[in-house]
């Protein structure tokens, strides 16, 4: 028997659609998860890339980088797109927020000591790509 939250299906009752079922069953449970998990080519990506500007790609090398390129770190990788949409949903001023002030492991700034919160912002929309 299939069970669901809306209703019962005895798989007795459909004997032709036992294999139909369940690989929807198996289909619609793999949707379920959260946001992928980022592998070593995407730490690869993240570690290659850079702000186009140069003042801002030394800040960026200088204080976020040692966290946003390796997963072990557990922040969002830069470039990687899973990990930073839940985040954008909040809107950047919240993002910004957190930066200024840190949240969880980020320490307040990213430990930019001379990021303006236009920086920040630019930043983190740059890592968000």
């Amino acid at each position: 028997m299939i069970q669901t939250m809306f209703l019962c299906i005895p798989l007795s009752v459909f004997p032709a659609c036992r294999g139909a079922l369940a690989v929807a069953f198996a289909l619609a449970l793999a949707g379920c998860g959260g946001p992928a998990t980022p592998g070593p080519a995407d730490e690869a990506r993240a570690a290659q890339l850079r702000p186009h500007d140069a003042a801002l790609a030394e800040k960026y090398e200088r204080s976020c980088m040692v966290c946003h390129t390796q997963a072990a770190a557990q922040a969002p990788l830069t470039g990687f797109a899973p990990a930073w949409r839940p985040r954008l949903k909040q809107g950047m001023d919240t993002l910004v927020r957190h930066a200024e002030q840190g949240l969880g492991g980020m320490p307040a700034r990213g430990l930019c000591a001379d990021c303006t919160a236009s920086d920040l912002r630019a930043l983190i929309q740059f890592m968000a790509q």
